[in-house]
């Protein structure tokens, strides 16, 4: 059986779903919980320097690790990005957006 090819518009359509579908999931846990929930843009988190702020491809030279290329900092791509995130949520709490929900921060 020959596998299905996708034209490239569908392809990102197609492999966003899942990531859509479990920020549904996660919404719905949050609201259940009584938990507010707050989206941040993960564009970068994982090439971009968590103590200097440098932001390049080269600094995440494969998938599992990130080193910065300015100033050194080194370490497991994923835990870079994680702290990326919860640093771009403390800034949105600090100047809130004007359409995240009252009381969120």
């Amino acid at each position: 059986m020959r596998p299905v090819r996708l034209r490239r518009d569908q392809r990102g359509t197609l492999s966003s779903w899942p990531f859509h579908q479990l920020g549904q999931h996660l919404a719905y846990e949050a609201r259940q919980a009584g938990v507010p929930l707050l989206e941040v843009d993960a564009h970068h988190t994982s090439q971009r320097c968590q103590r200097c702020g440098h932001t390049e491809r080269g600094n995440r030279p494969d998938r599992d690790h990130f080193c910065c290329r300015r100033c050194g900092l080194a370490g497991p791509a994923d835990v870079v990005a994680g702290v990326n995130v919860r640093d771009r949520a403390r800034s949105a709490c600090l100047s809130p957006h004007p359409h995240s929900p009252p009381g969120m921060c």
